[in-house]
């Protein structure tokens, strides 16, 4: 495992917390623009087949190198985020399927609920998406799945086979950018390799839960690299306009808790454990246990431009070294 972390100084992003710090809800998002607008379904956990939304941006040259999925985080899709990797992968030869998993369910945020829908029903939809261009005729051996803060969460979930075992096919590489890292398999069973992007400052999600999973993950003889982005906070990739630091004081931060995926798939919290159905149980105990709220973020433009160019260099070294 490799843990890069470029210089910051301190003093420096002290005086601009004390700036600002804003209590208010996060800016409107918008589907991102530039790619092809498609739809695909998924099978939920009750068994029921539901259309989602998605948009393609295809790859820019004759073949294509390879396919990413995004999976976007607690506060929806966005042409900032999602938009922008798709542009500047596909620009690179890459197919990406940004999709949106909350529009269809009537969801518009997770942030200060995190119970209106699972990870891992998220994750079912990252593989559907993942089929979905498979169909189209994408090599199965070269398609990514890059996700965001949840969405993060998500590409560690279809990374390590304890989480939907029943799920055969596996994405060749995962890219979770600032995941939510308290949940982690008891025993990791690595299916992909890994390319975990972390912001030094990051309160919501944090650091420290990140390298304890990446280093078991490793040892379980996984192949991950990890880089901590100096003075990035929390979805530091964000909307270019929001360089000054502003704070969600109501979303639920789940750092300081420690929950274990157990081999059979049920989660382990607090000496009881959960299955997917009892997520809601599960969220009630943490929320009368570990849960606190309020975190800050900011966008950091020189780490976003770094993290874009390391994510195309990663998937570079991965699918097109042959």
């Amino acid at each position: 495992m490799k843990i890069a972390i470029a210089s910051v100084t301190r003093s420096c992003l002290l005086a601009a917390v004390s700036v600002l710090a804003w209590s208010g809800p996060p800016p409107a998002h918008a589907q991102p623009r530039g790619g092809e607008p498609v739809a695909f379904e998924v099978a939920e956990l009750s068994g029921n087949a539901r259309t989602l939304q998605g948009v393609l941006f295809k790859a820019a040259g004759i073949a294509s190198k390879g396919a990413v999925v995004l999976v976007h985080g607690s506060s929806g899709w966005s042409d900032h985020r999602e938009g922008h990797y798709g542009r500047a992968l596909s620009a690179q030869g890459y197919t990406v399927l940004a999709i949106d998993t909350f529009g269809p369910r009537g969801i518009a945020s997770t942030g200060e609920n995190q119970g209106q829908l699972t990870a891992l029903q998220q994750t079912r939809d990252a593989f559907a998406a993942r089929r979905f261009l498979v169909e189209r005729s994408h090599a199965p051996a070269r398609i990514a799945v890059m996700g965001f803060s949840r969405g993060g969460l998500v590409a560690l979930y279809a990374a390590d086979r304890t989480y939907l075992p029943e799920q055969a096919e596996r994405f060749a590489v995962a890219i979770p950018f600032y995941p939510a890292c308290s949940g982690r398999p008891r025993e990791p069973r690595p299916a992909s390799v890994v390319f975990m992007v972390l912001g030094e400052k990051d309160d919501y999600t944090g650091v420290a839960p990140c390298e304890k999973l990446a280093r078991e993950y490793a040892n379980a003889g996984g192949k991950i690299d990890v880089k901590v982005y100096a003075g990035a906070s929390h979805g530091f990739d964000g909307d270019p306009a929001h360089t000054r630091l502003f704070r969600l004081a109501t979303v639920e931060t789940y750092i300081d808790c420690e929950v274990f995926a157990e081999p059979d798939g049920r989660f382990a919290y607090g000496g009881k454990h959960f299955t997917e159905a009892s997520y809601l149980a599960l969220l009630g105990e943490m929320n009368k246990g570990c849960m606190k709220k309020g975190a800050s973020f900011w966008t950091n433009v020189a780490r976003k431009e770094e993290a874009t160019r390391d994510v195309l260099a990663f998937l570079d070294a991965q699918f097109t070294r042959n």
